[in-house]
């Protein structure tokens, strides 16, 4: 059992606390492999109450059930783990649910008041969902333009007016770049929207609007960790759709 397949499968019942304990024990692998309760609540400056809240909301014992599992983070891989193929299956549900359920108004109407939207994918993956996004809008009469590049997203943060809106595709929510141009943008009072798996990052914070998904590394006995990432592609023609139902419910004055 993986920690981050606990956080996402209890999400909802983490508090800012319980989230800022996952953070740092996420970055922070190495020295919390042998780390005793009184030194995480020390690096945390969080009692051990606490801590011990944020165990039992993962379903766990206490501590020590904790500290077993925080040991097994970085233990090598044994080969394809066949249970992979329906916690897989699980993600893609769970993301379509959610993307057939929540209320995506606000989204709409931002894009629909709106000036320019731009559009930046933090890696490959991300940057071909970007432009597959910007594809899926233009049946839309909507026009979204895609970032290339670094440089260029450098520029287009000191440019964005408060009629912009600045739309962040992001697989973990904690890539560092990203992160730095939406603090600034944020801190200009810009519109952010992103899209990013669920679990606790900066991403998700500086925001106006996130759409979460849900996804997890394949223990595939492989060193790199795979990632069932079309889910971002389902995700943009999910939106197309949702997008022009809200249109034609407007149209016809029903919302």
């Amino acid at each position: 059992m993986k920690l981050e397949n606990l956080i996402e499968q209890n999400y909802h019942k983490l508090s800012e606390n319980d989230l800022y304990i996952w953070e740092y024990i996420r970055t922070h692998p190495l020295q919390c492999r042998d780390i005793s309760i009184d030194r995480l609540s020390e690096v945390c400056n969080i009692s051990h109450t606490t801590i011990l809240r944020f165990a039992k909301k993962l379903g766990l014992g206490g501590f020590s059930e904790l500290k077993v599992i925080m040991k097994w983070q970085d233990a090598p891989p044994d080969g394809f783990r066949h249970d992979e193929i329906a916690k897989a299956m699980q993600d893609y549900q769970q993301t379509m649910e959610y993307m057939g359920t929540i209320d995506l108004s606000d989204l709409f109407l931002l894009i629909e008041k709106a000036e320019k939207i731009y559009v930046y994918g933090s890696g490959n993956v991300q940057h071909l969902a970007a432009l597959d996004l910007k594809e899926k809008f233009f049946h839309c009469k909507r026009l979204l333009h895609t970032i290339e590049g670094e440089e260029e997203m450098r520029k287009l943060a000191d440019r964005l007016t408060e009629n912009d809106l600045m739309l962040f595709i992001s697989l973990s929510g904690n890539n560092a770049f990203v992160n730095m141009i939406a603090e600034k943008i944020h801190k200009k009072g810009r519109v952010i929207v992103s899209i990013c798996r669920v679990q606790s990052n900066r991403l998700i914070y500086l925001s106006d609007i996130n759409i979460p998904f849900f996804t997890h590394p394949l223990e595939a006995g492989g060193v790199v960790p795979i990632w069932c990432v079309n889910m971002l592609f389902l995700i943009n023609e999910l939106l197309m759709l949702r997008y022009l139902e809200f249109m034609d419910l407007r149209r016809k004055g029903e919302i």
